[in-house]
């Protein structure tokens, strides 16, 4: 640190020299992501951690530099501001505001998007308050930061006294109704907007992807082409995405050859999303195409292929892969055990799942989740240990979820055990009611058992509740 000043001290000699160096530092920051900008669409919480992004030299540097400044302009106040809130000190920056003597609109939108990246929206609410006139920054920076709390009723009442609207605004609304699930609020709000760009037809594909409505986000990818808009890297990866889900390999392959015609053939988000959509799709071949030739492959690109080969049912290539992973100094993640545990729940391998189960929590210190606990109940129901697979679900840290109870009541219907599956069927009940193959796979145990008057039970139940059998369907 006191390098950093004496380094400072002969750089700085005038106020013009101070207002240069802010200005350096301003530009450190903008590029890292760390300022407002009107021209960016979600620019307060694009990246949710990146404070971390801010180095504490930087921050410590410029507090020491604003204290030296004889004089004090806007942007070396709103640049302090800032630094401080981007590390996190929201009580120290929200100091320097009420110390600023001539506030503005720029230094009080900092301190709000303080607060919001720390979603703290009612402290944010309270300094919007304040300014008499917001301008399209701020009002944008508001309505985002309801949207990204999922105070999308909030969002829409600024949205409609907002007095000047533009495209960010529209979008930041659909944003937060597909955050919130409700994708026909966020239709709506996309076609009541006038113009509209790339960040409207990405906010509302993306939706409908995260939303699983996976037929819909082709569709509105394919529209969005109509309607001469060229994709990006977020298009392609929501389009790569549904197609995976939906196990469309031709649509697939044809985003493949419209990646490499436009030049994203080496981005590394789009090449995982290639990967996974192979996997999924069955060409596991293919993924490890695409694999070989990502300039630089980082843990998501092995967590596509570990878990392509295990839902392919290679079980030993999935380890290997991991192997290959570990050897190459990845760090593994939860999603990488998730896949390992799969590959050894589909092929009954109990000690080499146990094994691997122990490693993830004791070698790589990674705390186990649902999924985890999903794959170890099912690899142990499947092998014929209901009572061990009902011992780790009592003894788990976290609530078990329906995934958890519904791996082991198939478990029970599979060995026939009466007593763990009604335990199982009555918490999956609570969990989703309305789920008819729950109330059938009990129904089946108890008639296996002989019980008919259970199985009627069963039927009453399920009608009481309103839980309708599920029709099948196919794409054949």
């Amino acid at each position: 640190m006191a390098q950093q000043k004496h380094w400072l001290k002969d750089r700085v000699r005038t106020v013009s020299d101070a207002d240069r160096v802010l200005d350096e530092l301003e530009e450190r920051l903008k590029l890292q992501g760390l300022l407002l900008s009107p021209h960016n669409d979600f620019s307060i919480l694009a990246l949710p951690n990146r404070s971390a992004y801010v180095q504490q030299c930087q921050i410590d540097e410029a507090i020491w530099l604003f204290t030296q400044m004889p004089e004090k302009n806007a942007v070396s106040w709103t640049t302090i501001i800032n630094g401080y809130a981007r590390v996190g000190k929201l009580h120290e920056a929200e100091q320097v505001l009420n110390k600023m003597p001539f506030k503005n609109v720029g230094a009080q939108t900092a301190m709000i998007s303080g607060y919001i990246q720390n979603r703290r929206m009612d402290e944010a609410h309270r300094i919007f308050e304040k300014i008499g006139t917001p301008d399209v920054v701020c009002w944008n920076t508001m309505i985002a930061g309801y949207a990204h709390c999922r105070r999308v009723d909030e969002a829409l009442n600024l949205l409609k006294w907002m007095p000047q609207k533009n495209i960010a605004s529209w979008n930041n609304m659909i944003f937060g109704y597909a955050q919130t699930g409700q994708m026909g609020k966020a239709v709506a709000i996309f076609e009541e907007m006038g113009e509209k760009n790339l960040v409207s037809w990405n906010t509302l594909i993306s939706g409908f992807t995260q939303n699983g409505l996976f037929t819909i986000a082709v569709a509105t990818f394919l529209l969005m082409v109509q309607d001469g808009k060229k994709p990006d890297q977020s298009t392609f990866v929501s389009g790569l995405c549904s197609c995976a889900n939906l196990a469309a390999l031709e649509i697939g392959n044809q985003l493949h050859q419209t990646v490499v015609k436009s030049g994203y053939a080496n981005d590394l988000f789009v090449s995982n999303a290639l990967i996974s959509m192979y996997a999924k799709c069955g060409r596991i071949l293919s993924a490890e195409y695409v694999f070989k030739y990502i300039d630089s492959i980082d843990v998501i690109s092995w967590n596509s292929l570990i878990s392509g080969y295990a839902s392919n049912g290679n079980v030993e290539k999935t380890v290997k892969i991991f192997q290959e992973m570990t050897v190459k100094g990845v760090k593994p993640d939860g999603v990488t055990f998730v896949g390992l545990l799969s590959a050894c729940s589909h092929s009954g391998l109990v000690d080499e799942g146990l094994n691997l189960f122990r490693s993830m929590t004791e070698k790589h210190l990674i705390e186990p989740v649902a999924e985890h606990y999903a794959c170890m109940v099912c690899l142990l129901g499947r092998a014929g240990g209901l009572e061990e697979a009902f011992q780790m679900v009592r003894e788990m840290k976290i609530e078990p979820t329906a995934g958890i109870w519904g791996a082991l009541l198939y478990a029970c219907r599979v060995y026939g055990n009466l007593e763990i599956g009604r335990v199982a069927a009555e918490k999956l009940s609570k969990l989703e009611p309305h789920k008819s193959s729950n109330y059938v796979l009990l129904s089946n145990l108890n008639a296996e058992a002989g019980r008919w008057d259970e199985v009627e039970s069963m039927r009453i139940l399920m009608t009481d509740r309103g839980a309708e059998k599920q029709p099948g369907w196919s794409w054949i």
